[in-house]
């Protein structure tokens, strides 16, 4: 099973989010989800934003870093929004991270300092459309990405996934979880099958 470093979203680190780490913990993963801040919470997306801006992006990417360093045996990476980034950078740059979630946020690979590693499995899933994204940095992405997937949620908001946002979609959010299981069950399966070659 697959042990992952989960980075939330402006909102912060939500009842909702820790509900699905817990989900993820159910099915046998191991599930680390560390707190940019500190333990606060919004339920509006702005003022969010605002705090994060507030924190800045090199003290965003050092709670990534750290938690990087706490939890070596991590080699999958979920990003949310905001979390989607520090979930990038990692992927990118740690060699023995070989699997990247992204939910509501990509970059193109130029962006965070080099290419797409394709050794790395990718995922992506955005609303569409959605203000918060801009789909010319997901396309680049995904162009550097090949082998990775993409999933659009038509008419769905920002955060759709998160019952603690006002964007909350039962339906959509259940499909959403339905991809997320089965793609950590092809990139532990591959993860095996490459460990029973050596």
């Amino acid at each position: 099973m697959a042990e992952i470093l989960l980075f939330h979203h402006a909102l912060g680190l939500t009842d909702g989010l820790q509900s699905f780490a817990e989900r993820l913990r159910a099915n046998h993963h191991t599930v680390h989800c560390p707190d940019a801040y500190s333990g606060r919470v919004f339920t509006d997306l702005d003022e969010g934003v605002s705090y994060a801006q507030g924190i800045g992006h090199d003290a965003m990417e050092e709670v990534a870093n750290r938690a990087h360093r706490q939890n070596r045996d991590a080699r999958v990476v979920m990003g949310f929004s905001l979390g989607a980034a520090m979930a990038q950078q990692l992927a990118q740059h740690k060699r023995h991270i070989n699997a990247c979630l992204l939910m509501g946020g990509a970059l193109p690979p130029e962006a965070l300092g080099g290419d797409w590693r394709h050794p790395c499995h990718l995922q992506v899933h955005v609303a569409d459309p959605d203000e918060w994204v801009n789909p010319n940095e997901v396309e680049s992405l995904m162009f550097h990405a090949r082998q990775g997937d993409l999933f659009r949620y038509a008419d769905q908001g920002h955060m759709f996934v998160d019952p603690s946002s006002r964007d909350y979609d039962a339906d959509a959010a259940d499909l959403f979880e339905d991809r997320v299981t089965e793609w950590l069950d092809r990139v532990d399966s591959e993860a095996n099958e490459a460990w029973a070659r050596f």
